[in-house]
This record gives C-alpha cells, structure tokens and sequence, in this order.
C-alpha cells in the first residue's frame, strides 16, 4: 500500500519538475518538446520590435544614388525593418536619418545591410518591394538616448 503511494508521489513529482523546467525554458525563448531534437527553435531577437512608421532617408555608403525616403516596417533598440525599392546587398552600409516625433533634430546613424527579402507583391506602381533588415552600427550617444526614448512611449506588437 505504502509502494503504490511512494511511486503516485514521485510520478507526481516528477511531472511537477518537468513543468518547472518548460515554463523556464518558455520564458528563455526555447520551445521545448519533440521538435527540438530536428530544430532549435529560439528567438534570434535581443530586443523587442515596434511597429512604428516614422520618416526615414537612407544614402548606400560608396554610391552615388540617392533613393530618397522610404517606408519602416519596425524597428528596435539595435535594429530596423524598411522596404525598399532597390534590392541592397548584405553588408551594404548606410548612412540612416530617422526623425522622431517630438525632437528637432532627426537621429543619424550609419547602419548595416542583415538581410534583404523579396516581397511577392508590388506596390500600386508595379515597382518589386524589398524588406530590408538593418542593424545599427555607429550611432552618437545622445542621437541613440532620442531614439530609445521614443521607443520607451511604444507599445510592442
């Protein structure tokens, strides 16, 4: 009678580790379960994402093209998400102003081209679309304290 409660108690027990251990783990940005022996399933990410749509320009560092303005999809502490019309190459850098509501000046800064992707759709022009991923490189201090001070008004998505 004694055996039937011992082993009801650590199987019990047990199932109250493992939980502990998934809800760790979740809360890590690791999935656990079957799939991750195929695949480690963990968010690449280190800050949060905003989606935001400020004003931005952007300048290819070394090139003599100017495109002018384009769209931002979101954009973090580190990093940002445009489209673009022209497809970057990985590596490109540019020269980035952003002007943030609520400051004079707009936050310059030299970023670097992550990943660009192809959208199947074109905009209403016909012209193809690139989401283009870019991770702040060379920033001045008091330009990143305006950034990071309007994204602490934002709510993530």
């Amino acid at each position: 009678m004694y055996l039937a409660y011992t082993i009801i108690l650590l199987v019990l027990i047990s199932i109250l580790v493992i939980t502990l251990i998934e809800e760790i783990m979740a809360r890590k940005g690791m999935t656990q379960g079957i799939a991750n022996k195929y695949w480690v399933l963990r968010e690449k990410r280190r800050f949060v994402r905003f989606q935001e749509d400020l004003k931005i320009r952007y300048d290819r560092i070394g090139s003599e093209l100017n495109p002018g303005n384009t769209k931002m999809r979101n954009v973090s502490r580190k990093g940002l998400c445009i489209s673009t019309y022209e497809k970057l190459k990985k590596k490109d850098n540019l020269k980035i102003e952003i002007e943030v509501p609520g400051f004079s000046k707009p936050v310059k800064l030299i970023g670097s081209v992550m990943w660009v992707r192809e959208l199947r759709s074109t905009d209403d022009n016909g012209r193809r679309l690139f989401y283009t991923g870019i991770r702040f490189g060379k920033i001045d201090p008091a330009a990143e304290a305006m950034l990071i001070t309007h994204l602490n008004t934002l709510k993530r998505y």
